[in-house]
């Protein structure tokens, strides 16, 4: 109980006193949009002001939301909170970035976009050594995974239990990893 707490110390005090910018990728990169977008794919991002923080290459995850008026919508967990952005918007921030297509059915993958947008406006979970389906706050792999549980699976967490690496949270880099997803797109700066 006292290494959970100090943990949490350290992360609040972390997060507060760094740039939100510079711990989810402040850069101005440019990628092709992706062709063969989906409702539901994940998004992962790499950006090296977080890898001291995030374990795996990995270190920021979003999920594809919807397509209004030719742009592409994502959902993400970010330090503000849940909120939408735009697909061009994620991908500037990162010097590398993957579209993962979930193995599920396509009213699989809208559930998992319905839970992750009913979601917009809770707060950012600084645990993230945890998850928790149903949480009054979620990181952002944690609220991409999830969706995804909510939605009737498939786990899409590839240590679902406890790892050293990775405790008992998922990390983007894990959902990458995971048999249930595959890479439909990959770019790097």
């Amino acid at each position: 109980m006292k290494i959970r707490f100090w943990i949490v110390v350290f992360l609040v005090i972390a997060a507060v006193s760094t740039p939100a910018s510079a711990l989810g990728g402040g850069g101005t990169y440019t990628h092709p949009i992706p062709e063969d977008v989906q409702v539901g794919d994940v998004l992962v991002g790499h950006s090296q002001d977080s890898d001291w923080l995030i374990p795996g290459y990995w270190t920021h995850s979003a999920l594809v939301a919807y397509r209004e008026n030719g742009e592409w919508y994502v959902v993400e967990a970010w330090f503000s909170g849940v909120r939408v952005i735009t697909l061009r918007e994620y991908l500037e921030r990162y010097d590398s970035v993957a579209l993962l297509r979930v193995s599920a059915p396509e009213d699989t993958r809208a559930g998992a976009v319905g839970f992750a947008l009913a979601q917009v406006g809770k707060p950012y979970d600084f645990a993230m050594w945890t998850k928790q389906v149903y949480g009054r706050s979620y990181y952002c792999s944690e609220l991409v995974w999830a969706a995804y549980m909510v939605a009737g699976g498939p786990d899409i967490d590839a240590h679902p239990g406890f790892s050293w690496k990775y405790l008992w949270g998922v990390a983007p880099q894990e959902i990458y990893d995971d048999s249930d997803t595959a890479v439909v797109y990959q770019h790097s700066a």
